[in-house]
């Protein structure tokens, strides 16, 4: 769904709503087919948000992230393609609530061209593989600090992976 909101700026009312977020990991699954994105977001200590996401989407993040390079673009790497040529921003990403169990985002769109901002819904693993892209800020509503665990959780499962993938390196030797 695309929703056009004018030509000003995007609002700042509610913006106590929301904090500003950091993507800090990216965390495949043991099977390979699913991830968990992680953000921490200001305000909230040490408790992050995790996003869980298909591992085609996790490595089109990490993808960005290591600023890796392929011959042919990415689906990601095309619309970011597509919005230059069209003159059109990201401005930035919301992570904005949990309807049946899963995320909802937005990404305002700015038309340079006209000064038009568009709302456009979007997948939270789709929006940040963009921004991450574009280097737009991301944003995360407040209200969904009820779903953030302590970072330390994520460590140990970070350090699990790490000690699992080792003893699978050992094992081919």
């Amino acid at each position: 769904m695309v929703e056009k909101v004018g030509g000003g700026k995007p609002s700042e009312s509610g913006k106590d709503q929301y904090g500003r977020a950091r993507l800090i990991d990216v965390i495949d699954y043991i099977d390979g087919e699913k991830a968990i994105i992680l953000f921490s977001v200001e305000g909230w200590g040490d408790y992050v948000l995790p996003i869980c996401i298909d591992a085609t989407m996790a490595f089109s993040i990490k993808k960005a992230l290591e600023n890796i390079n392929f011959p042919r673009p990415l689906t990601h790497d095309l619309l970011v393609t597509i919005l230059d040529k069209l003159d059109a921003t990201i401005e930035k990403v919301t992570i904005d609530a949990m309807i049946d169990n899963i995320y909802v985002a937005t990404i305002y769109l700015r038309d340079n061209r006209t000064g038009e901002l568009f709302h456009i819904d979007a997948r939270p693993s789709d929006a940040t593989a963009l921004a991450v892209r574009v280097g737009a800020p991301i944003y995360i509503a407040h209200h969904l600090k009820k779903y953030a665990y302590p970072y330390s959780i994520y460590r140990k499962l970070r350090g699990a992976r790490v000690e699992i993938e080792e003893e699978e390196e050992n094992e081919e030797e």
